[in-house]
């Protein structure tokens, strides 16, 4: 006798695209494929975009504190220099 029990169903995920497949898959893929992000994670939602903005923001940061520490230092060798 066979345990039909033990079998186990899969679920396969599609991806939900609309439109004609064959333009919106590849390696950029065109404007209008794919669908409207409806979380904050999703692609092109609210949390990437903050994401990017706290990186830019670091970085520019980075680049104003070492900016000022290399004139700060030609400062310092210059007046040395006299």
């Amino acid at each position: 006798m066979s345990d039909d029990s033990a079998t186990t169903d899969t679920t396969v995920f599609v991806y939900p695209l609309e439109g004609d497949v064959d333009a919106c898959i590849g390696l950029l893929p065109k404007p209008g494929c794919g669908v409207e992000p409806t979380q904050a994670g999703d692609r092109g939602g609210a949390l990437q975009f903050a994401i990017f903005g706290l990186i830019v923001i670091g970085l520019a940061v980075i680049f104003t504190v070492v900016f000022r520490n290399v004139l700060k230092r030609d400062k310092q060798r210059a007046e040395s220099a006299q």
